[in-house]
């Protein structure tokens, strides 16, 4: 856990977080001992990594507690998810909880910065010394360019307005005409390029953000095209590919 000034901020990303976070659902339903934890980690309990991946869990809010350690409600919302928007919502409910980088995706609009101006930005915030900001930014910028896109505007509403605007795409044709189109409906994929929509852009003059969108039987994702978005949209997959293997409902996961 890192401090500049009085902003708390993980030194660890979300998505190493998370993966410890799905350890402890999975292997341990959600609640486990730090002893314990440590050792799976196989890391000391006692130990100053082992402190900053918990202390980092901690601020994105995806677990609670010291000697017992348990997956908080967003923690479990975004390793074990009921359907596929909820995994985005719940990852940008946890980049929500770090108020550091909340502030700085305001301020940026979404647009990732050198790490000069990420700099200036962060003394503007915390009022933190030049030498300890200069010392700590590498983390800082690291862990921050990996969320921003989950907190800039448009990848938040795409998360939740979005997907609620999109819920008619997102239902499985019916009848014969499901046949051929695989898991991927291509035609309601391809609505947001029809002629229509290329119309509505052009009179407003603003810039198309590429977008990644994929449908499924039971909801859709919606992401502006960003490393960040490409591992919402992969830890989605992963979770219904291993659904399939169990012999699960693929709705469920």
């Amino acid at each position: 856990m890192g401090k500049l000034g009085q902003y708390e901020y993980p030194d660890a990303s979300l998505n190493d977080s998370l993966a410890i976070g799905r350890r402890i659902a999975r292997e341990f339903m959600g609640s486990v001992t730090r002893a314990t934890l440590a050792s799976a980690l196989q890391m000391s309990d006692r130990g100053g990594g082992f402190g900053a991946r918990l202390g980092a869990m901690r601020i994105w809010g995806i677990a609670e507690g010291r000697g017992t350690i348990r997956l908080s409600r967003n923690g479990l919302r975004a390793v074990n998810p009921l359907t596929p928007e909820e995994t985005a919502m719940a990852r940008h409910d946890l980049a929500s909880s770090v108020s550091l980088f909340v502030e700085l995706a305001r301020r940026l609009e979404g647009i990732p910065p050198d790490r000069a101006r990420l700099a200036l930005l962060i003394e503007d915030i915390t009022g933190a010394g030049r030498m300890d900001i200069e010392r700590r930014l590498p983390v800082v910028a690291r862990v921050f360019e990996e969320v921003l896109p989950l907190l800039s505007g448009s990848g938040s509403m795409s998360v939740g307005r979005r997907a609620s605007i999109s819920e008619d795409h997102a239902r499985p044709p019916t009848g014969d005409n499901r046949s051929g189109r695989g898991f991927l409906d291509i035609p309601s994929l391809l609505d947001d390029a029809s002629p229509q929509h290329t119309s509505s852009s052009s009179t407003t003059d603003q810039p198309v953000q590429p977008r990644i969108e994929v449908l499924f039987p039971d909801g859709r994702i919606s992401l502006p095209e960003s490393i960040a978005s490409l591992d919402v949209i992969i830890q989605v997959l992963q979770e219904r590919r291993g659904n399939l293997a169990r012999g699960s409902r693929p709705t469920s996961f």
